[in-house]
């Protein structure tokens, strides 16, 4: 074999490997973050690496922002048809009653409007949200209860002062 033969299959087998190298390093940094690597993150990152959607802030001082798939019709007629309405209680306060609100996150609530027990997770939620103006066009309007609930954008969202002053997660 003669030394260009070599020169020739050696510069071959190079490119083959800095080929394979690079493409796997993009393979690696293409991959999406796993829940909980995303969780780790700076709250700043996960706005930047947030999937594109609509996002809610379910209560003015809540620590999460969560992705969802419904639109504001479809909560606003969970919590005022179904849940207002529809959903049994046991004479105990006691229900059960579970939604995920269109998001990945599980609102498991076995308590919704006992008073004297106190609010369960949607309990709580409905009553935040129905006190706001900005969710209950019926209410009137006190500041100090309104707050943006629903935003099309991680962007939009990041804007938003509740969310900039409590939100520490996104859930996507």
């Amino acid at each position: 074999m003669s030394n260009k033969m070599k020169w020739f299959i050696g510069i071959i087998a190079v490119l083959v490997v800095v080929t394979g190298g690079v493409s796997y390093g993009i393979y690696k940094h293409n991959q999406p973050l796993s829940d909980e690597a995303f969780s780790k993150l700076e709250i700043d990152e996960q706005f930047e690496k947030a999937p594109a959607g609509h996002y809610v802030h379910l209560r003015k001082n809540d620590p999460n922002l969560y992705r969802t798939t419904w639109s504001p019709d479809h909560i606003r007629h969970y919590f005022f048809k179904k849940y207002n309405v529809g959903v049994k209680n046991r004479p105990d306060g006691t229900s059960n009653e579970k939604t995920k609100l269109g998001t990945n996150h599980l609102f498991n609530n076995n308590r919704l409007m006992d008073e004297q027990q106190g609010y369960g997770e949607i309990g709580q939620i409905y009553q935040e949200l129905y006190g706001n103006s900005k969710f209950n066009s019926d209410m009137t309007y006190y500041s100090d209860s309104a707050y943006n609930w629903y935003f099309n954008s991680p962007e939009q969202a990041q804007k938003d002062p509740d969310v900039k002053e409590y939100v520490n997660d996104l859930i996507r």
